[in-house]
């Protein structure tokens, strides 16, 4: 997905790009999956249902994989950069400052889905950057093993396996 906004905007501004960020035109490419597949499960947002149906995959949308929102930090009419926006609103998140989802609540919802995958053997996630991590650090924490990049990219399959306890 190409993300064209720049510039400064002010909080309703920033509001409204959240706001259509979900339904920007990706830029589709070739992805080389597993495989071995035993379900797929994709966020309700719909750029990644999109990407699924270009894929081809048959799979079940979960509410708990959709990316961590992006809230402002303040109204007004004062403008930022859109990365300061976001780099703000993330360190809220990180540190339990947001009234709505904080990171805690994130972690909640990443072991939520991890109970549902207890019988599943061989899953790909269709998801979002920072829930991926959160996701990932999780999974970890239960023994699953794998290389992840320390940012997550687009249209990459990242493979965890479930480590000898």
């Amino acid at each position: 997905m190409k993300d064209k906004q720049k510039g400064l905007m002010d909080s309703g501004e920033f509001l409204a790009w959240v706001a259509q960020y979900d339904n920007m035109e990706l830029a589709y490419c070739e992805v080389v999956l597993p495989e071995k597949i035993d379900k797929v499960f994709v966020s309700s947002q719909q750029r990644a249902i999109k990407s699924a149906v270009y894929l081809a995959l048959e799979s079940k949308t979960s509410d708990l994989l959709v990316e961590v929102d992006a809230r402002t930090f303040m109204s007004g009419k004062i403008k930022l950069p859109k990365k300061l926006w976001l780099f703000v609103d993330r360190l809220r998140w990180y540190f339990n400052l947001r009234s709505l989802e904080n990171r805690s609540h994130t972690i909640k919802r990443a072991r939520d889905f991890i109970e549902k995958l207890k019988e599943t053997e061989d899953v790909l996630i269709i998801s979002h950057g920072l829930f991926m991590h959160v996701l990932i650090a999780e999974l970890k924490k239960e023994g699953f093993e794998g290389s992840v990049d320390k940012k997550i990219k687009n249209a990459t399959v990242y493979t965890l396996e479930r480590g000898v306890k």
